[in-house]
């Protein structure tokens, strides 16, 4: 293969190696034991078992499979404003002096000779002025908004009552696909009386939102376009 060939292959190599944008794992949380199955245990002489609903505490008795509705309403805003100023200002002077006479004295034999000839060299003076300056300011506003409602599914019960779910939405209009996925962990206690329970309320929340379509054809960036990007150094 020739050198001009190898050239053009380098940056490709470099493109393919490059990450991609960063996707959420959709994992459980490693940090709670499962909840082993219950045994159903009824008294004789009772319409009550002795492991179920509470008849007195407000909590949702739910089991692995049961649907709940999630209210997701998430909003992010930052308003940061950085300024640097720095400046610097620097003046050196540096002389080499003369020998010379004292009042009344004059310089004679051996000690004009000297001065004569080291008086040249030590008669230098430098000076050096430097001033520098690095001022920067910036500015970043940032406000997003993201609301909707979906359906998940408990997948795991806790031993401490809590579950673990998961949901998925896909929809598509005119070819524009919109696909969401969420996991969490949510406290029974946190569940409304219409079975819904804010994304507030959900531990560990991950949520995924895709959109395929033109739309996203249009947000794409051009692989040629990210090559010259990646090695344009202005």
């Amino acid at each position: 293969m020739s050198s001009k060939y190898f050239l053009i292959l380098i940056p490709l190599l470099f493109v393919g190696c490059a990450r991609d944008n960063e996707k959420l794992e959709f994992k459980k949380p490693q940090l709670q034991v499962p909840k082993p199955a219950p045994v159903v245990k009824r008294n004789k002489g009772s319409l009550y078992s002795v492991k179920g609903p509470s008849l007195f505490a407000d909590k949702k008795d739910l089991q692995i499979g049961d649907i709940i509705q999630v209210q997701i309403d998430e909003s992010l805003s930052s308003n940061t404003n950085n300024k640097r100023e720095v400046s610097s200002d620097r003046t050196n002077s540096l002389g080499g002096g003369l020998l010379s006479a004292t009042a009344g004295n004059t310089l004679g034999g051996v000690t004009a000779d000297v001065a004569k000839n080291v008086n040249p060299l030590l008669g230098v003076d430098f000076g050096t002025t430097t001033t520098t300056a690095n001022n920067g300011e910036a500015k970043t506003t940032l406000s997003e908004n993201f609301s909707t409602n979906v359906s998940a599914i408990i997948e795991e019960i806790y031993q401490n009552g809590n579950y673990f779910i998961r949901g998925t939405k896909e929809i598509m209009i005119d070819g524009q696909k919109q696909a969401l996925t969420l996991t969490g962990v949510i406290r029974p206690y946190d569940i409304t009386s219409d079975n819904a329970v804010p994304s507030s309320q959900i531990a560990n929340l991950q949520i995924l939102y895709e959109k395929n379509g033109e739309e996203q054809d249009v947000l794409h960036v051009p692989w040629g376009l990210r090559i010259i990007q990646m090695f344009w150094p202005f």
